[in-house]
């Protein structure tokens, strides 16, 4: 039986209600955009338009994957970052809204050190667990004369990364290289910037996430029993790898800036350290500002 737009949303609306979604109608309006190809402003001003009974029947087989748990990203196999769509599939990290710090307060760092650069001319960028590579791509899509390289240890992120770069136009300045960290990156390079989202969640952290990130990669959120793994081999490798005046960009998670800075003071050095905070007022990125040389490691 065929069922026309507004009606179609309102029965989704309330299937994803009854299980317990928190916002039902938004994603609903979401998953029918996206099924339909269209903005979402054509489903109410089209309302009246019917689906035919195959449209119907794939809209359902969509609210029941997202009924089931499923992120929402990995059912439409989009995520906006940085008011940019990524490519995204099971297997790899969803860019998440409050990482748009770490990038935004990394550009702006480059505009405050390097004025006479601030579209990047002549930079070069690390990013460390890319993921997608929404990090690496946004700033060089908004840097367009720095060039980035990018770390995964997974294949299939790097693969996806590669398909993010060339749909933004930056595949000629992201150089993509597999491996753990410091292990991809070719000895007595430097950079200017070294920028990381890294898996931070502690044991305990891991027991209370949902059961929709529980469904994304492990890998990409464990970050070892205190949740501080991976800032450790970051910052423990980070000497020799910086050019003066150099940037480490962390995201972290709550309650892990003064762990994390205390890290960073076992390397010797004259770090100049900013704590950022996203809108909810959560401690989320740590700058570390280099401006005297660190030794080689």
């Amino acid at each position: 039986m065929e069922i026309n737009i507004k009606q179609a949303l309102r029965e989704a609306a309330y299937f994803l209600r009854s299980c317990g979604l928190e916002y039902p109608r938004s994603e609903a309006e979401l998953l029918l955009s996206f099924l339909l190809k269209r903005e979402r402003i054509y489903l109410y001003c089209r309302g009246e338009e019917r689906l035919s009974e195959l449209g119907r029947q794939q809209y359902w087989n969509l609210l029941e994957r997202r009924a089931q748990g499923e992120p929402l990203a990995y059912v439409t196999g989009r995520k906006e970052f940085m008011g940019l769509s990524f490519i995204v599939h099971p297997g790899v990290l969803i860019p998440r809204p409050e990482t748009e710090h770490l990038v935004e307060w990394t550009i702006k760092w480059v505009e405050d050190h390097y004025s006479d650069s601030s579209r990047g001319e002549g930079l070069r960028l690390l990013d460390l667990g890319t993921g997608c590579g929404n990090i690496a791509i946004s700033l060089a899509y908004y840097l367009p004369g720095a060039e980035v390289t990018a770390v995964d240890l997974e294949k299939e992120a790097l693969r996806l990364a590669a398909r993010n770069a060339e749909q933004h136009g930056v595949s000629e300045r992201l150089r993509l290289l597999g491996g753990s960290f410091w292990e991809a990156v070719p000895v007595r390079e430097r950079f200017h910037a070294v920028i990381s989202n890294p898996p931070y969640i502690s044991l305990e952290m891991l027991a209370h996430l949902s059961q929709e990130v529980k469904k994304e990669p492990p890998g990409a959120l464990y970050g070892g029993e205190d949740g501080l793994d991976a800032f450790r081999t970051i910052i423990s490798g980070i000497q020799g790898r910086l050019f003066v005046p150099g940037l480490l960009a962390l995201e972290i998670g709550q309650g892990q800036a003064v762990p994390v800075i205390s890290l960073a003071k076992e390397i010797p050095a004259e770090w100049e350290v900013a704590i950022k905070k996203d809108y909810a007022g959560t401690e989320r990125v740590l700058l570390f500002t280099l401006d005297r040389a660190l030794p080689a490691g």
